[in-house]
């Protein structure tokens, strides 16, 4: 990182040529390409075809009913999420059990509400293809739920319940936690997990599904796992990558022994490949002691895990990056922080840079038909079509998804489909309101652009 990269500033750019400007003073390698008519390309998977490369993010709205079925505003979301055009729609963050939301009205998948997320698996699909038939697209829309284990940050009864990996004295701080609450999980606790989720996958696939997201990003269960170093006595920990990643492979192996007859169904995840926390507590990180944070990049770590899950037939991979719980600009670089917050000791850019960068390097590191989803284009806002069509351009990355954008201004693939350039009245301007309803359980959208979360 250089001085300049350490110089916070605000999104301030008018017109292309400013943000490339800027670009180039930094010297980052943010590419930029004007022929957006690239991102309209099909994109395969084994047997199936994503119509275009936009994709919607897993964005938990925290509006399901109590009882972790799809509430009004689960339903307004995805009706707006359907009509954008987006030829991938990644379903928000589903809890496996109840016990283990990070909030009372986050979405459960359970075998008492099978038929509720049919209905909204059904409604999503029949208006997402309407509208991709509209824009002249011939394939129709992929639908992925991410299935989660909320770890260090579940709720229960109102409170916050961590179920940890292993203690960290600086993520109970971040969360005003003491070491008395909650709980380490045990190897019996985590076998019983890993056969909840396994099952919940199936379920997942019987409701209509197109595949199904083994979370492992932002810091919850699976991603914690990934660095259990300090994890005493544990198959699930220690020292060995193969102790830490075995829970995670063993789903993904016995998934693809349940699902061996269903050629066209998708097992992938959603996986932090760089946190930059320090080692031993980080993941992608150089294993070097007494770092300062950001910690160095080593993707030597991530890139065996992704490498077994090839071996294993998966095809398809979303890369992002940190922990946002603990220091959100890794993973969606910002203008304002959220209420309490700090502004990072970075420039936003150079976080834009960062995420593309790690799509990047993975992408080269694995054969051409692992299909590698990346992350960090909210930011750009009116300008973010031109760096998506950069990036596919350069074959750094097959499909560039949106996470705050699509709460901000969910048509934003029609408009780069036709015009583009983005309306600017209508993008995320990185003010972390979404994150701070999810930080105080309210439900989440955009308090910018969109009236229902205007107070």
């Amino acid at each position: 990182m250089n001085p300049s990269h350490k110089q916070f500033e605000p999104f301030t750019y008018k017109k292309l040529n400013d943000l490339e400007k800027k670009i180039a003073e930094l010297g980052l390698d943010i590419p930029i390409y004007p022929r957006v008519e690239i991102l309209q390309q099909r994109v395969n998977i084994n047997n199936l075809f994503i119509p275009n490369r936009l994709a919607i993010q897993p964005m938990e709205g925290f509006d399901a009913n109590l009882d972790g079925t799809p509430g009004k505003l689960t339903y307004r979301r995805y009706e707006r999420y359907a009509k954008s055009g987006a030829g991938l729609i990644w379903f928000e963050a589903t809890a496996i059990t109840e016990d283990c939301r990070s909030n009372p009205h986050q979405l459960v998948l359970s075998e008492k509400n099978v038929k509720k997320f049919k209905e909204l698996v059904s409604f999503t699909r029949n208006i997402s293809n309407k509208t991709l038939r509209k824009l002249g697209f011939d394939n129709k829309v992929i639908l992925i739920l991410q299935l989660n284990h909320s770890g260090r940050y579940c709720i229960r009864d109102g409170k916050k319940y961590p179920i940890r990996a292993y203690l960290n004295k600086d993520f109970d701080k971040a969360k005003g936690l003491s070491e008395k609450d909650g709980i380490v999980i045990s190897d019996d606790q985590l076998k019983e997990i890993e056969e909840k989720w396994i099952q919940k996958a199936v379920l997942a696939k019987g409701v209509g599904f197109d595949g199904v997201d083994i979370k492992s990003c932002h810091g919850y269960l699976i991603h914690e796992l990934f660095s259990s170093r300090l994890r005493k006595n544990s198959k699930y920990g220690g020292n060995p990558l193969k102790n830490r990643a075995s829970f995670f492979l063993n789903i993904i192996k016995e998934l693809n022994k349940k699902m061996k007859n269903e050629r066209n169904f998708i097992i992938t995840t959603r996986m932090s490949v760089y946190d930059g926390i320090p080692y031993p507590y980080g993941f992608g990180v150089k294993p070097v002691e007494n770092e300062n944070f950001p910690a160095l990049l080593d993707l030597t770590e991530p890139l065996k895990v992704i490498n077994k899950l090839y071996k294993q037939g998966v095809r398809l991979i979303n890369i992002t990056a940190g922990n946002p719980h603990y220091k959100p600009q890794i993973t969606r670089p910002f203008d304002i922080p959220v209420k309490g917050g700090t502004l990072p000791n970075e420039h936003p850019l150079y976080g834009v840079s960062r995420l593309l960068n790690l799509a990047t390097l993975i992408k080269n590191h694995l054969p051409e038909d692992m299909v590698v989803v990346g992350s960090g284009y909210s930011y750009l806002r009116q300008f973010a079509g031109y760096i998506a069509a950069g990036m596919a351009h350069e074959k750094r990355v097959d499909v560039c998804a949106f996470g705050r954008m699509a709460l901000a201004n969910p048509n934003f693939p029609k408009q780069i489909f036709q015009e583009g350039i983005l309306d600017k009245k209508q993008v995320c301007i990185t003010c972390s309101k979404c994150s701070e309803f999810m930080k105080l359980r309210k439900n989440v959208g955009c308090a910018t652009r969109d009236p229902q979360y205007q107070s």
